[in-house]
């Protein structure tokens, strides 16, 4: 039987991981809806493009609970979120 190839994870997945992670932990506590929540976190049991962890950012941020959420400015994620929004259409 032959090897199977680790493929592992980019630099840009891993941030996104771990943002999406961070907003979930930060809506559950604004009362975003566990529904919502669930599916985010799924993505990440999974293997989610880029595009999949976008669409379930945006789908938190877009709720009434999270309006006006912003990591702090200047921060590595702030820059990361600010990177995505032009690609986020």
């Amino acid at each position: 039987m032959g090897k199977r190839k680790t493929v592992w994870p980019t630099d840009r997945e891993i941030r996104l991981r771990f943002i999406l992670f961070a907003v979930i932990d930060a809506a559950s506590v604004q009362g975003v809806s566990a529904d919502l929540l669930l599916q985010a976190h799924k993505l990440l049991q999974e293997s989610p493009t880029e595009a999949q962890f976008r669409d379930a950012l945006s789908a938190i941020l877009a709720t009434d609970e999270m309006y006006g959420f912003r990591f702090p400015a200047g921060s590595e994620a702030d820059d990361f979120m600010r990177a995505l929004e032009p690609a986020a259409d």
